[in-house]
């Protein structure tokens, strides 16, 4: 049978047609399973899986950054699987797009790929106490990174919540101080706060802040000059401050383990390494005293001297209002509660054995 020149070139076109639609419609060589969202100190992944023998397995990448990867496999057998890290581990969203070759049965074997990848970093968060102001109720905190909103949940010391605040982070720098304010009732106080940041990443961290803490109303007792001993006559005084930390104690020892912290200060009478031990040696006798009279829980006690005077007079003026003791209860796993010139005057605590 003869055809003409047209019909020959039509068939010849038919027949280039069908092979390259069977050889479309075959399957790919290899497949792959992508592990796209990995933490921080790891690489996202591809795993290749050959359906039959390949070698000269190759994939070209480009990130949305403009930055390049190739990652290569010399062959994979039958039925096995090898697994590719991808990119440089940079922490946070990644598009990439690119191509995954390899040599199948002779042949060269292509095919395109576009998929994106998040390499997710913990959010720190950090607050020290002179960013949390109780009376205006804001908290303001520092992040490693950023994220799109924070939670805070706030519990009394009855440990029930009495408040709650949000705030919207997106587009915030890291190591910026951030605010979040919250409501509660009036007279309720403080004990715990729970802070959650979370990215649209999914990543969260919650924190719990325990800006608790109780200063004792007292008495002060009078020491003799130069002296730390307790005079009888001033033991009243003590009596009655042991009846106030105990209530104090039994109000929210349910809730948290505590501390008593007990500071002791001079006047300007006297140079200040002396009066830095005098008030230590008062806060001792005073710590000591209370522990006697019952109270169990953890005594720390520190000497600021005439450091953190209350009244501000020059040096070697008689002040009795500088001669006194702090009596405060914080957090057993806390800072000292105690901040301002107590902080610059850097008094080392130490704890009762």
């Amino acid at each position: 049978m003869s055809y003409s020149s047209g019909v020959r070139w039509l068939i010849a076109i038919l027949l280039v047609t069908l092979t390259v639609t069977l050889a479309a419609a075959q399957p790919a060589p290899v497949s792959f399973q992508l592990k796209g969202q990995v933490a921080i100190g790891q690489k996202p992944q591809i795993m290749i899986t050959a359906a039959q023998a390949v070698s000269d397995v190759r994939i070209d990448l480009e990130r949305d950054d403009g930055k390049k990867f190739a990652l290569k496999q010399a062959s994979i057998a039958k039925g096995k699987s090898v697994t590719l890290d991808i990119g440089d581990g940079a922490a946070g969203k990644a598009s990439y797009k690119g191509t995954i070759a390899a040599q199948a049965g002779g042949q060269k074997w292509s095919d395109q790929l576009t998929f994106d990848t998040v390499v997710t970093a913990p959010i720190k968060v950090t607050y020290d106490a002179d960013h949390l102001d109780l009376e205006k109720r804001e908290l303001q905190f520092k992040l490693s990174h950023g994220a799109d909103q924070a939670d805070l949940t706030v519990i009394g010391d009855d440990g029930k919540e009495i408040g709650k605040g949000t705030a919207k982070l997106t587009g915030e720098p890291a190591d910026k101080w951030l605010p979040i304010t919250w409501t509660q009732p009036a007279g309720s106080r403080v004990m715990m706060m729970k802070l959650r940041v979370s990215a649209s990443d999914g990543v969260a961290s919650n924190v719990e802040l325990i800006p608790w803490s109780v200063a004792i109303d007292h008495e002060d007792v009078n020491f003799k000059t130069d002296s730390a001993v307790i005079e009888a006559s001033e033991t009243s005084k003590l009596d009655a401050s042991v009846t106030k930390i105990a209530d104090a104690i039994k109000r929210s020892e349910k809730f948290m383990k505590m501390k008593l912290y007990v500071a002791g200060h001079t006047d300007t009478v006297g140079d200040s390494p002396k009066n830095r031990k005098l008030s230590l040696d008062r806060a001792l006798a005073i710590g000591s005293y209370f522990k006697k009279k019952g109270i169990a829980i953890a005594i720390v006690v520190a000497g600021f001297g005439e450091d953190v005077l209350k009244v501000k007079t020059a040096d070697k003026v008689d002040e009795a209002a500088n001669r006194r003791a702090d009596y405060v209860l914080g957090p057993a796993a806390g800072a000292p509660p105690f901040k301002g010139p107590y902080l610059k005057a850097r008094a080392e605590w130490k704890q009762l054995r």
